[in-house]
């Protein structure tokens, strides 16, 4: 939960996002090695090259959103963030 003083505070924003970026890097290789890929294997799954993987891994470059939420599909609950909750329930419609 974001606590109310966090909106105007954007050094502690930076500081989550820092968090978070460094759990999904190190997710990244934890989740790709449990799964015997190569980062030129998990770059074709994701249809990016293998520098992409290993800058992603090492912090160089960040995953968008949609390759984060990509990553979930392909590996489901495996590939999680604690700051980040994923759902495939469909919005009600009007």
């Amino acid at each position: 939960m974001v606590s109310r003083f966090m909106r105007h505070d954007a050094v502690k924003r930076r500081l989550v996002i820092n968090q978070l970026m460094l759990e999904m890097q190190h997710n990244l290789k934890v989740i790709r090695k449990n799964n015997n890929l190569t980062q030129k294997q998990l770059g074709d799954k994701l249809n990016v090259d293998q520098a992409t993987i290993s800058n992603f891994e090492n912090g160089k470059t960040y995953m968008t959103i949609e390759l984060v939420y990509e990553m979930y599909l392909i590996f489901g609950n495996d590939f999680s963030l604690p700051c980040i909750s994923y759902s495939d329930k469909k919005s009600p419609s009007n």
